[in-house]
């Protein structure tokens, strides 16, 4: 089982419910480090709507994991952040500019491969931001190759971050957008045009890494939501379309949901993970969903790791399951997470870290939220993985109210 890091430091964080899953997983060379959110240790809001204050407050308890695994942020290796920003699309830039100049203070140099993208809400009203990452130990920090091949797009201020990093036969990819060498939005208006152009740039950090497409296990599609094109065709099915030119068939496993996006005119960022080893693909069966269409895997097993795609609950025929009912459809999608894994001979106990992708009605999500806790706590009672709940714009296919992706690990 993995060695998990459960203790609450001073001033670290807690939800505001019994919680089942941990702040962080360390097994292996690697610690997976859950959503940091902007809370006490008695669960009470920091600096309600003040994105320095909370900026400042999540990377500090993210420090604290960190230091409690004997690390601190100079062993990132990849760092998400998802963030809150109810303004007009053209103020968005100089809003994650304000949010990146608090996280200048924390970034090591050279950074962690990075995403961040703009979603619907957090956990909790007043919330604004929360991380989470990838941080390494031992052999693998010491050996790992930063990758930032020539040509790629850059950021609009200049941060550390990095497009990649290589770990041994890992290779993690940052989040790529369809941007110029100073930050600026290209092919707008053209969304074919920004998915070729973001796998062109997924692809040289592969190349830089040694590997492939061959080699990607998991990408995270996040899709300017509730978009379509000219001919009505969405954009995600759009962006699926122009996936399968790459990947081919039985790709990677796929985790997509709807955002908004950093600079005007982008439509969509994709990161991903890859291996540079052999892959075991796994599917549960035909299936009607569109990521669930023959063409992406369930499941990946490589490396002694295995990334699960994005599950909903959604029928063999394509079909919403349990309309309106997010703790039927959150029991149907962890019974899926369990069909899965069981087909790598593997449990619900042996999940590392798991994200919840959630949509609602309301105002905030936090009902959504502890609802599915309450399920997983009954389903998987042995398990306390890493966890980051997101509050999406949307998922696939309207009604579906809960995802949920993991990686697993059965063996060091």
């Amino acid at each position: 089982m993995p060695n998990k890091i459960t203790e609450y430091g001073d001033g670290n964080w807690n939800w505001r419910t019994t919680s089942p899953f941990s702040q962080a997983i360390e097994i292996g060379d690697q610690i997976f480090i859950s959503g940091q959110q902007a809370l006490t240790e008695g669960g009470e809001l920091v600096a309600p709507n003040d994105i320095a204050g909370q900026t400042r407050c999540v990377f500090e308890n993210m420090k604290a994991v960190l230091e409690r695994a004997g690390l601190d942020l100079s062993d990132l290796v990849r760092l998400n952040t998802y963030y809150v920003f109810d303004g007009a699309d053209e103020d968005a830039t100089e809003y994650w500019e304000a949010m990146t100049r608090v996280r200048l203070e924390y970034f090591p140099d050279p950074g962690p491969a990075a995403t961040a993208v703009r979603i619907k809400g957090m956990p909790y009203q007043g919330q604004l931001i929360q991380i989470e990452g990838i941080a390494l130990r031992g052999a693998a920090r010491r050996n790992r190759k930063r990758l930032m091949p020539g040509g790629s797009w850059d950021w609009s201020i200049a941060v550390p971050l990095s497009q990649g990093w290589e770990v041994g036969d890992r290779i993690y990819v940052g989040g790529q957008i369809s941007a110029d060498e100073k930050g600026v939005s290209v092919h707008v208006g053209d969304l074919s045009a920004q998915t070729r152009a973001i796998y062109t740039f997924i692809e040289a950090v592969l190349k830089e890494g040694g590997g492939s497409f061959d080699d990607i296990a998991h990408l995270k599609l996040c899709v300017k939501h509730n978009s379509t094109e000219a001919d009505g065709t969405s954009f995600l099915d759009r962006i699926l379309d122009v996936t399968k030119e790459y990947v081919g068939e039985n790709g990677p496993v796929v985790t997509c949901f709807g955002v908004d996006l950093l600079y005007p005119g982008l439509d969509l960022e994709i990161d991903a993970m890859a291996f540079k080893s052999n892959h075991q693909r796994m599917t549960l069966g035909p299936a009607g969903s569109k990521v669930h269409d023959g063409y992406f895997s369930d499941s990946i097993r490589a490396s002694d790791e295995i990334w699960v795609g994005g599950q909903v609950a959604q029928s063999d025929a394509g079909e919403v399951m349990a309309p309106g009912d997010i703790r039927e459809q959150a029991r149907i999608v962890f019974q899926r997470l369990r069909d899965v894994l069981a087909l790598s001979d593997a449990s619900l106990d042996d999940i590392v870290k798991m994200n919840l992708f959630f949509t609602a009605s309301g105002e905030d999500v936090k009902e959504e939220l502890h609802a599915a806790m309450a399920i997983w706590e009954e389903m998987a009672p042995n398990a306390h993985p890493s966890m980051t709940p997101v509050r999406a714009y949307e998922l696939s296919q309207p009604g579906l109210l809960i995802q949920a992706d993991c990686i697993a690990m059965t063996s060091i």
